[in-house]
């Protein structure tokens, strides 16, 4: 196992990237909870500080499995020919899920001892800022104690295999034989479970932000049933992502050159190698741009101070911690799809293409991934921030206001070019 590790680095590093900033994000959520818990806090403090770490630190799991899945999912693609290869010699699909399983605990658990003194370190941190804010009184001394943050990276690890036991399903249960390069699924029976679990997503995110309609204005439960909403509207595009992209893909001009013909014809034969940033790409819109523009509703409606102080703050938090971590995810499974193309780009180097073509055809795929991630990411973000425009203020224009979309879409579609053009040169001068 720890060879196959050395000759995968790549995929061993993305996975370990990412179970690193889930250990950091989840021990500090049970730094502040250990606070909270904490004999020597009393008062508010300890009430904050025991409902908020739980309520975010729960989202923080939820995406950590979902940024791990994908993960797992863009190594192994990779690793086709050797899954084929067990296949052969008589491994059955639960001992090639079990073998990519432990290999990611294995990274899951190097990641998580610098994740674990690392996420004491920002609790901490997160704390004094809390209180330069006002939002804890100036006695609140940090206590994590050491249980807590060895449970939460524990949690981290425990997620981390069920997300390699999830993503290696499909490829350990692919008959050995297959094409090594398999084309979109056309049967609606392989698609069907992950479609309605979309759908359920979809549904309980927007009856979250809807049920705000019949909650008084000034209640805090509005803002409690719209946070969530947005993750969860936004969770359950990201499901659909290869609908999403074909769609994308089918709207988007041809173009009049062999570049962009050619990047066509990928995204609509090999749709899985753009499918990453989509995911991602949605979740970091939907989370962000929902979110800052919930809270600029927030802003405009309620007085200054007290609850509304500290509402602003959490959401702030959320979106940078959030933020941080799928802008992370996006960049570690853009560059680790683009690097397992290697044989590709030198295939097309060898019939007569140029550097220049090939990068513009990368750059082609991916734009038609910003621009599905984008609009359904902006979408799903207003149809959850308008119910709470209407409760607020009696209008939903409030819900349209541009800054926190362009914030977000400016964000997110700059990170995937920047990291697609510098990790697309690279790979293709060098395939």
């Amino acid at each position: 196992m720890l060879r196959s590790l050395a000759h995968h680095r790549g995929g061993a590093v993305a996975s370990g990237l990412v179970a690193f900033i889930g250990t950091v994000l989840v021990t500090t959520m049970a730094g502040l909870l250990g606070t909270g818990l904490a004999d020597t806090t009393i008062g508010d403090d300890k009430s904050f500080l025991t409902q908020f770490p739980i309520i975010l630190g729960g989202w923080v799991v939820a995406i950590v499995l979902f940024a791990m899945v994908s993960t797992v999912g863009v190594a192994l693609a990779g690793r086709v020919e050797e899954i084929a290869g067990l296949r052969l010699v008589g491994a059955t699909p639960r001992q090639v899920q079990a073998r990519f399983a432990g290999e990611t605990l294995t990274v899951a658990a190097i990641a998580a001892v610098p994740g674990l003194a690392a996420g004491m370190l920002m609790g901490g941190f997160v704390l004094d800022r809390m209180d330069a804010a006002g939002l804890t009184e100036p006695g609140t001394v940090y206590a994590p104690g050491i249980v807590l943050p060895v449970i939460a990276a524990v949690l981290v690890l425990a997620v981390s295999v069920v997300a390699a036991w999830i993503g290696s399903r499909t490829l350990a249960n692919r008959s050995p034989v297959a094409d090594p390069e398999p084309a979109a699924p056309t049967g609606r029976g392989r698609n069907r479970p992950r479609r309605i679990a979309a759908a359920l997503l979809l549904v309980a995110g927007l009856g979250s932000s809807s049920a705000v309609l019949g909650m008084d204005a000034d209640d805090i439960l509005t803002t409690a049933m719209t946070g969530p909403a947005v993750v969860l509207v936004a969770v359950g595009l990201c499901a659909l992502a290869p609908e999403l992209l074909l769609l994308a893909n089918r709207l988007a001009r041809s173009g009049s050159n062999a570049s962009a013909h050619v990047a066509r014809i990928n995204v609509t034969v090999v749709p899985r190698r753009t499918r990453p940033l989509v995911t991602f790409l949605v979740l970091f819109v939907g989370v962000s741009a929902g979110t800052l523009s919930m809270q600029g509703v927030e802003n405009g409606h309620a007085a200054p101070g007290g609850d509304a102080q500290l509402l602003a703050a959490i959401n702030y938090l959320v979106v940078v911690l959030l933020g941080a971590f799928m802008a992370i995810a996006l960049t570690n499974n853009l560059m680790a799809s683009i690097a397992q193309r290697r044989a590709e780009f030198a295939t097309m180097s060898l019939v007569g293409s140029t550097h220049a073509q090939t990068l513009r055809m990368l750059l082609r795929e991916v734009g038609t991934g910003i621009a599905a991630s984008v609009v359904a990411g902006t979408l799903g973000a207003m149809a959850c921030v308008v119910p709470f425009a209407v409760a607020k203020t009696g209008s939903p224009a409030a819900a349209f206001a541009p800054l926190p979309y362009a914030l977000a879409i400016v964000a997110g579609a700059a990170i995937a070019l920047v990291v697609a053009t510098l990790a697309g040169r690279r790979v293709i001068r060098t395939a």
